[in-house]
């Protein structure tokens, strides 16, 4: 199973970017433009144990795709887990983990494990464009988050 982690250092308290990234209101504002998510039935917080779906429609395919979430950890302020219960990918972890640095800035470490779709055809497609497009996903994602919590 393919396993992506990404790291960023953020010039903002943990508390303040656990706080940004404890809402699913973020999730829409850090995600690429060209990707559009819609929560349907958002929950009114997010614990271990919260189940929620979203929309998303993600190029190159346009057509909106169910994709069910579950928090499996919630540690506030230190992580939390989600993983896909129904969804596009065959399996998927999302680990979040917030560390404080000693100036006072926060490390932001998302690991990633997961298993495309469709067998073979779908462990090709993760070799032409699907970790190509996770990583400009995540890049994405950490510039948006320091630009909203570092200005």
């Amino acid at each position: 199973m393919p396993r992506l982690e990404f790291t960023c250092d953020i010039a903002a308290p943990v508390e303040t970017v656990w706080a940004f990234y404890d809402s699913l209101e973020t999730l829409v504002k850090i995600t690429p433009p060209a990707t559009k998510v819609r929560i349907v039935d958002p929950p009114l917080k997010l614990q271990t144990g919260v189940r929620f779906t979203m929309m998303v429609q993600q190029p190159p395919l346009f057509i909106p795709l169910p994709w069910e979430c579950l928090i499996t950890a919630h540690d506030p302020p230190h992580l939390f887990v989600d993983e896909q219960g129904k969804g596009p990918f065959a399996k998927w972890r999302h680990v979040h983990k917030f560390e404080p640095l000693p100036n006072g800035g926060t490390r932001l470490t998302d690991t990633i494990t997961y298993e495309p779709p469709l067998g073979f055809l779908g462990a090709i497609a993760d070799r032409l464009f699907l970790r190509r497009m996770l990583e400009r996903m995540f890049a994405h994602r950490y510039a948006v988050t320091r630009q909203a919590l570092e200005t």
